[in-house]
């Protein structure tokens, strides 16, 4: 985006976060304001090598080797170490020493490029005999992502030819704190809820009897490892010993505090899908 001053771009990246007081910044938004300003493929990787966020630019080759566009999707983890590695912004990166082939940098394979050079080519020009000119070259920036001293994460982009600038460095530093910033917010609501989840649970163990907890025992052992099932409280309490009133009560009082999700399946029995795996802290 030529003629986009800096102050721009980065209250670009900036609106991102006033826009999302309420809601979550997509790291996917910030890389594309970041592909779309420097003209790079942008990605935001977690500590882990998990991809948080991508956005591809149509004007680059893009990467195959060792990296990943997929959310979700792990990069190559030897390069994660690489990443990880890094302490401090590296602009104008060389890939191979990232541990990208020369293939992938230049777009062709040197020895086999070398090899198809004739001997008249090599008599002609003595002192270019052996050097090849690539197709290509890729510029990349490494910016490792820390709030208060952790070490969160890394955006890292690249582009062919041009190199990046100051300019280029201040706005990805910029952009890496706001992926920060969102990261320390994430794990604080992530945090906040598991609290919540413990303490639901925690509330409801208090109110039930020592009947009614080894109820929810005998219905937890009836579902599967993703904690779902159908459940026929008649057929559990044969099964059991345990009163099929003791049963009802005690699912009455999971679902009801959030811990469970049930449905009636008619005679079949009761679909039960647990949504708060705290509770199978009791379950031994």
């Amino acid at each position: 985006m030529a003629g986009i001053s800096l102050l721009d771009r980065t209250r670009m990246i900036g609106s991102l976060l006033h826009n999302n007081i309420s809601s979550k910044v997509v790291f996917s938004d910030v890389c594309k304001v970041v592909s779309d300003t420097l003209d790079s493929d942008a990605l935001v990787i977690s500590t882990k090598g998990k991809v948080l966020g991508v956005c591809r630019c149509s004007d680059v080759t893009q990467i195959e080797e060792l990296l990943c566009y997929d959310i979700g999707e792990h990069v190559d983890e030897a390069l994660n170490r690489r990443f990880m590695s890094i302490l401090s912004t590296q602009e104008n990166a060389g890939l191979l020493a990232l541990g990208f082939s020369w293939k992938t940098v230049h777009g062709f394979d040197r020895r086999a490029e070398g090899a198809r050079k004739t001997e008249a080519d090599r008599a002609a020009n003595p002192a270019q005999a052996d050097r090849v000119v690539p197709e290509r070259e890729y510029r990349a920036m490494i910016t490792p992502i820390f709030i208060g001293g952790e070490r969160l994460g890394t955006l890292f982009i690249y582009r062919e030819s041009r190199l990046y600038d100051i300019d280029d460095i201040i706005l990805l530093e910029y952009a890496a704190t706001v992926v920060g910033l969102e990261m320390m917010r994430a794990m604080k609501e992530e945090d906040d809820e598991e609290g919540r989840m413990e303490k639901n649970v925690s509330d409801v163990l208090g109110v039930t009897s020592h009947s009614e907890l080894e109820s929810v025992r005998a219905i937890l052992m009836k579902l599967d490892e993703e904690g779902f099932g159908i459940v026929n409280l008649t057929k559990l309490s044969e099964e059991s010993g345990i009163s099929r009133t003791s049963l009802v009560n005690a699912l009455k009082k999971m679902a009801g505090a959030g811990i469970f999700e049930t449905r009636s399946r008619g005679v079949r029995g009761t679909e039960i899908h647990v949504v708060n795996d705290r509770i199978y802290e009791i379950k031994h």
